[in-house]
């Protein structure tokens, strides 16, 4: 048990450490290429990444999954997997660029053949690199991983701003995600010390396509619910609606990607190795929960609370017409970022089948949700986006929780404390900001951070919610290390 717990809170350290450490680089990279470019340039490339987001889901199509849960994985799964996915990678290079130019009909914008044809580089990188990364997340290994893509990140993002200088416009953010996934590729291959044989077997194929065939599937229809809106923004409201779109989601997903998707990737591994466990995947998931919503919700009201300082400020006036829709994104924060570290629960107890059943419920609710938001604009669309998140939140949870004996009102009263204090610092905040009406942008800015932080930390150790003695004693034992 202890050994167990060792390596998970060594996985959670590595992870959590290199996720902060990118996403503060990545966020310099951003705010860097925001002031150089438009929002039409970041809307190319979103509406591009509709379709090269559909293929990177097929080029994987959960055998890299399959690998994580099954418990007695050989060789030949690993071989397997290796030749299926670079045929896969391979094959999808070549329909998306071939496909580029009736993408960019669709849209009417020529710009995105050049565009399709560089993004289609990813996936024969992507492939090269699966059972490699796959086989250090089984071992817990995330050290090499997290190395991987901080390295990616860092050469991605100075290539980047060098191509805007040297005058490559949108083309930069084309080539960045491709220079990363490179990058990465050859760092996972040069340490993972690992070669594919030539040894393939259809047995072994069919035994882990029965569980990744709806680990696939449940993600084929959860991407595609989420890229409706992309879709008939890019369409129908133009590159500039949905660069505003895009930029505001990326800055609310901030603390998911910095906390809920980092337990999340170290959750799946941990609780398939206890999965027979039922008690303790439920004490772990319920602890795991907590701590999220303890560092996230707070950073959710923050973003809420600052965006009119921090895009006026930081990306410039260009993006004022971003502050209301960030605003908006924030109130269907709350309930993903605790959705986010859900799926583990049901891969974990070998569900895969009822996650893809519940996902066939709750996709089409915020399809139709975006598609009725419509005819309100962008704006129309986000409220879509809002109402659909939380009712898919509640019927996941409440299904997920069925798997674990852990009821949602449960989750919810476990939640609350934490959700507690990042309302009141949130009020606080707005109460103080005509105080602050006579500093410039920045310096506003940075007084809602330090104010927010003394007043959320004050409020945690009066009100102390759950995991806040845990996750206090955690922090001091990985600095006493």
């Amino acid at each position: 048990m202890s050994d167990f717990r060792g390596r998970v809170l060594t996985a959670l350290s590595w992870t959590a450490g290199g996720k902060m450490i990118s996403q503060v680089i990545s966020v310099g990279f951003g705010i860097a290429l925001a002031r150089m470019l438009t929002p039409d340039d970041f809307g190319l490339i979103a509406m591009m990444m509709v379709f090269t987001g559909f293929a990177g889901l097929l080029m994987d199509v959960g055998l890299g999954s399959a690998l994580v849960q099954k418990k007695d994985v050989k060789e030949i799964h690993y071989n397997t997997v290796f030749w299926t996915n670079l045929g896969l990678g391979a094959s999808l290079s070549c329909i998306v660029y071939f496909s580029s130019p009736f993408i960019a009909a669709f849209y009417g914008r020529n710009e995105l053949i050049v565009i399709g044809h560089i993004l289609s580089l990813q996936f024969t990188l992507g492939a090269l690199a699966l059972v490699p990364r796959q086989r250090l997340v089984k071992n817990l290994t995330f050290k090499v991983v997290v190395s991987a893509d901080l390295i990616g990140m860092i050469v991605a993002g100075i290539s980047a701003i060098i191509m805007v200088y040297a005058g490559f416009g949108y083309w930069a953010l084309a080539w960045q995600p491709v220079i990363l996934r490179m990058t990465a590729t050859i760092y996972i291959w040069s340490v993972a010390k690992w070669l594919p044989s030539l040894a393939f077997s259809r047995e072994a194929l069919k035994e882990l396509f029965g569980f990744s065939f709806y680990v696939f599937a449940s993600t084929l229809l959860q991407y595609a619910s989420r890229q409706v809106d992309k879709l008939l923004v890019g369409k129908y409201l133009g590159g500039d609606a949905l660069g505003i779109l895009e930029k505001a989601r990326s800055m609310m997903l901030f603390p998911l990607q910095n906390v809920s998707n980092v337990v999340g990737s170290v959750m799946f591994p941990a609780l398939s190795a206890i999965q027979s466990e039922k008690e303790r995947v439920r004490s772990v998931f319920l602890r795991s929960t907590q701590g999220i919503a303890l560092l996230t919700f707070p950073m959710i009201a923050g973003v809420y609370v600052v965006s009119e300082s921090f895009v006026l400020g930081v990306l410039g006036e260009q993006w004022r017409e971003l502050i209301p829709i960030l605003k908006m994104l924030c109130f269907v924060g709350i309930p993903t970022s605790i959705v986010a570290v859900n799926g583990p629960v049901y891969l974990s107890q070998g569900k895969a089948k009822l996650q893809f059943k519940v996902k066939l419920l709750t996709r089409p609710i915020a399809i139709v949700c975006v598609l009725v938001g419509l005819q309100w604009g962008l704006e129309g669309i986000v409220l879509g986006v809002i109402l659909s998140g939380w009712i898919n939140s509640i019927i996941t949870l409440k299904i997920s929780g069925s798997l674990i004996n852990l009821p949602l009102y449960v989750l919810i009263q476990s939640l609350a404390k934490a959700l507690v204090c990042a309302v009141l610092m949130a009020m606080l905040l707005i109460l103080a900001d005509p105080y602050l009406a006579s500093v410039s942008q920045i310096t506003k800015l940075l007084i809602q951070i330090i104010l927010g932080a003394i007043i959320y930390l004050t409020l945690v150790l009066l009100i102390r919610p759950p995991a806040t003695t845990e996750l206090i004693a955690m922090i001091r034992s990985r600095i006493g290390k």
